[in-house]
């Protein structure tokens, strides 16, 4: 049950929680015993506890702020967590020589429920940097979108955020961390280094699981590897916003797409040279409309690659350009395999890996295809409606069912 101070409370857990290097005290801290609800400023310092045992659910409530210092440990019991809610701040900014550490009492994956950065939590002062957090997970959630139920170390709810840099997310009992699709690293939607160089691995049901119109936050200085076996990759919740324009980066493991991604009209999808995407079964990625673009250009040495999650014709519904007249539609050393399912974006006479379609009103497609492999389609290789301006180049075909090519009457 979450508890609530009164004011006087407030002030006796303020005398009492003060020991050398102490903060200002506040609610909730009661010598180097936490539990209940902070509503104002309250600084944990190693100095004064270590570790300071968490023997309840923990609120950071608006005006309240906690901020814990380097090398400070949170010692959670079983089932507990640390919830931010509102313009309340969690402020755990470690070094590189004295971390923050976020633990169980018991070293059990899922032994308490982690940090949560609630509806609505969206003060510019969270941030967490050079934290660990480990063993966390236990309480399980569900999402109402593309992860059902679920279970994460970090989590970010609607319209949260935080700044995550330099920290260690292992040993979880689900995700390291969960992010909502109207969450936010750091102060925008924009991929600025808000999250940056943090390590998610050990971690039970993958690293990370994000949605596509937030992908872009992530850059290639973070290590997604290690997790349990058959979960290293970025898990992209599809089908429920459009991608904004953005660019994915070459992260260290694949993104795993787990429906139908949408890049909106007007907006510019780029996909870095040597990115592996993955798709569920009857996902897919397209772009709809004029103005939209899917860009991959990748190398001669660092080929992108669009497969299925498993090597088997027609798994995913492919790549779709959908009346994109977009001269950003390049596909230039990619492999694009495994795909033109069954239940494809459009009609039975357009399935394929690669399929460019008009909605018969005379607009004007346009794709580029160049040195590149496309294989292995339940139906065409690639399949383009009859007004298409394709420039399709130097494109090796291999076991595609349909055939290699089509231009729709």
């Amino acid at each position: 049950m979450k508890l609530k101070t009164t004011a006087l409370t407030l002030a006796l857990l303020a005398l009492a929680a003060c020991g050398p290097g102490g903060g200002g005290g506040g609610g909730g801290v009661t010598g180097c015993n936490l539990s209940g609800t902070i509503d104002t400023q309250v600084t944990l310092t190693p100095s004064a506890c270590n570790p300071y045992h968490v023997t309840g659910d923990l609120y950071v409530e608006e005006p309240g702020k906690l901020v814990i210092e380097p090398g400070t440990t949170l010692e959670f019991a079983q089932d507990t967590g640390l919830y931010v809610s509102g313009h309340g701040a969690l402020v755990a900014v470690g070094t590189a020589a004295d971390k923050i550490l976020f633990t169980g009492a018991s070293k059990t994956r899922g032994y308490w429920n982690g940090v949560v950065f609630q509806s609505f939590a969206n003060s510019l002062d969270n941030e967490l940097k050079y934290a660990v957090i480990e063993y966390a997970g236990a309480d399980e959630k569900w999402d109402g979108g593309a992860f059902g139920y679920y279970r994460a170390a970090v989590e970010l709810e609607e319209e949260a955020r935080t700044k995550m840099t330099y920290t260690l997310v292992r040993e979880s009992e689900g995700f390291g961390v969960f992010m909502a699709n109207d969450a936010f690293f750091g102060a925008d939607s924009s991929p600025d280094g808000d999250f940056a160089h943090n390590t998610l691995t050990q971690n039970a049901a993958g690293p990370i699981a994000i949605y596509e119109n937030k992908v872009g936050h992530l850059d290639a200085s973070n290590d997604f590897s290690g997790n349990d076996t058959g979960h290293d990759y970025v898990y992209v919740g599809a089908g429920y916003t459009d991608i904004p324009t953005q660019t994915w980066q070459n992260l260290n493991v694949p993104y795993l797409i787990m429906d139908k991604a949408s890049v909106g009209n007007g907006e510019l999808l780029t996909i870095e040279a040597g990115t592996t995407l993955v798709f569920d079964q009857d996902a897919g990625l397209e772009a709809y409309g004029d103005a939209a673009a899917i860009k991959a250009i990748g190398t001669p040495s660092a080929y992108i690659t669009f497969t299925g999650k498993q090597p088997i014709k027609g798994y995913w519904a492919g790549l779709h350009f959908d009346d994109s007249d977009s001269a950003d539609n390049v596909l230039r050393y990619v492999i694009v395999e495994y795909g033109g399912g069954e239940d494809g974006f459009l009609g039975a006479d357009a399935k394929g890996n690669i399929v460019v379609s008009s909605s018969g009103n005379a607009s004007h497609q346009r794709i580029t295809i160049e040195d590149s492999t496309v294989r292995y389609s339940l139906h065409w290789g690639i399949s383009v409606a009859q007004e298409t301006a394709d420039t399709i180049n130097n494109v090796t075909y291999d076991g595609n069912n349909d055939g290699d090519y089509q231009k729709r009457p």
